[in-house]
C-alpha cells in the first residue's frame, strides 16, 4: 500500500513541477532553454525602392509624320509632310510607391518636309526646330517597367519655300500629347519608346505680294535612351 502511496505522491510532485502540462521541459532534463533570436521579428511587406527618383538626361530618335493645311493665296491644300526627327532631353522624376510623376523638356531637330504643286507654284516646307515642355504621370507595371501619358506645350520653327519667291520662315506654337513605356536596364539606364502627337497653331506666311496662313499638325514615333544620376 506504502508503494502505491508513494508512487501517487511522486506522480503528483512530477505534473506540479512540469507546470500542469504533464510534459517535462528542458530545463528538467538538464539541458538549457531555447530563447528566440535578438532579432526575432514578424515578416514584414518590404517598401517599394525608389528606383525611378531623380533628374535624367537622354535622346531620341524617330519618324515623324502628318498632313498640314494651306489656304490663301497659294489656295486652300493639304501638305503631307514627312521624315526623321532627333531630339536631346532633360527632366526628373518623383516616385511615389508604384506612381511616378515627371517633368520633361526637350529640344529637336528633324528631315521632315513636304513638296507640293499649288496653283501659284510648287510649294517646299522644311522643319528646322522643335520644342516641348511637357508633364509626364506613370505607373509602374513592374519595378523595372512605367507605362506613361505625357501633355504639355510645344513649338516649332519652319520654313517655307514657294516657287518663284524667298523661302519664309515662321514660329509655331501648340500643344502635344502622347504615351509611352520605359524600362530601367539597370540603376542609371532606360529604354523608352513612345508615341507624340504634335497640334500646332496657324501662322501667317508671306509669298512675294501673297499672304497664306499655314496649320501644320503631325505623329511621332520614337525610340530613346536616358541616363539618371
Amino acid at each position: 500500500m506504502r508503494r502505491f502511496i508513494f508512487a501517487g505522491l511522486a506522480g503528483i510532485a512530477l505534473f506540479a513541477g512540469s507546470g500542469g502540462t504533464g510534459t517535462a521541459t528542458a530545463a528538467d532534463l538538464g539541458g538549457r532553454p531555447v530563447r528566440p533570436p535578438a532579432d526575432f521579428s514578424l515578416p514584414y511587406e518590404p517598401r517599394l525602392i525608389e528606383r525611378w527618383t531623380g533628374f535624367y538626361v537622354g535622346g531620341t530618335l524617330g519618324y515623324g509624320f502628318g498632313e498640314g493645311r494651306a489656304t490663301g493665296a497659294i489656295g486652300a491644300i493639304p501638305f503631307d509632310q514627312d521624315g526623321a526627327l532627333a531630339t536631346v532631353l532633360a527632366g526628373y522624376n518623383w516616385q511615389q510607391g508604384a506612381l511616378v510623376i515627371g517633368l520633361e523638356a526637350d529640344l529637336g531637330t528633324g528631315w521632315m518636309r513636304s513638296n507640293v504643286a499649288t496653283p501659284a507654284g510648287v510649294l517646299q516646307t522644311d522643319l528646322n526646330a522643335i520644342g516641348s515642355m511637357r508633364g509626364r504621370l506613370g505607373f509602374l507595371a513592374t519595378p523595372s517597367l512605367m507605362l506613361y501619358g505625357t501633355a504639355g506645350l510645344a513649338w516649332a520653327h519652319m520654313d517655307f519655300r514657294l516657287q518663284g519667291t524667298q523661302a519664309q520662315s515662321e514660329t509655331f506654337f501648340g500643344y502635344q500629347v502622347g504615351a509611352g513605356g520605359e524600362m530601367l536596364l539597370n540603376p542609371n539606364m532606360a529604354l523608352r519608346l513612345e508615341y507624340i502627337y504634335t497640334d500646332l497653331g496657324s501662322e501667317r506666311v508671306v509669298h512675294g505680294t501673297g499672304t497664306s496662313v499655314y496649320d501644320p499638325d503631325f505623329h511621332t514615333i520614337r525610340a530613346g535612351v536616358t541616363f539618371k544620376f
